[in-house]
């Protein structure tokens, strides 16, 4: 083993604090979990069809609807991205286009009555998954949480904002 190695292996290990404190692993195995509980939950209630990307998509159309370009900022996907899922959930009766009341030149994706219903599932789906954060952590546990999980959005927010300028 090269002299370079060893060294390198070494700060390695020093860098490997607590695998409970580590922030990236702790945020990427909530995730996966969330992502796999979601999915199971809405495949049991009769949506088969859901894959985790749909669900950022779906659950930021709200009741009024929203052009592809808003959502495709709001959930940051390019156009492409947005384009290909929203064929997707077109396909899957989950969405529809409308022509734009405010702009003629462009369409509102909206909900399908499906849509919606799928929606509203998930949703009392997540509240109720909430309910059992709270009972496993507590209120003010739970919302100092969220609020700090707030705050290190800013962060990137700000971080992002710096970068673009």
């Amino acid at each position: 083993m090269t002299p370079n190695r060893k060294a390198l292996e070494k700060e390695l290990e020093k860098l490997a604090i607590n695998k409970d404190y580590n922030f990236a692993r702790v945020l990427s195995h909530l995730k996966k979990h969330f992502d796999e509980w979601c999915l199971n939950n809405l495949s049991k209630a009769g949506y088969p069809e859901m894959k985790v990307g749909y669900m950022a998509f779906l659950m930021n159309i709200g009741s009024e609807g929203i052009t592809n370009n808003e959502l495709a900022k709001k959930i940051r996907v390019t156009k492409q991205a947005m384009s290909k899922t929203a064929k997707e959930l077109q396909q899957l009766n989950l969405i529809e286009l409308i022509p734009n009341p405010g702009d003629a030149r462009s369409s509102l994706i909206t909900l399908t009555t499906y849509g919606l219903k799928m929606v509203i599932n998930a949703r009392q789906k997540v509240n109720k998954l909430t309910e059992q954060y709270i009972e496993a952590i507590g209120s003010k546990k739970y919302m100092e949480t969220m609020d700090t999980l707030n705050k290190m959005i800013r962060v990137h927010v700000a971080i992002e904002d710096n970068l673009s300028d």
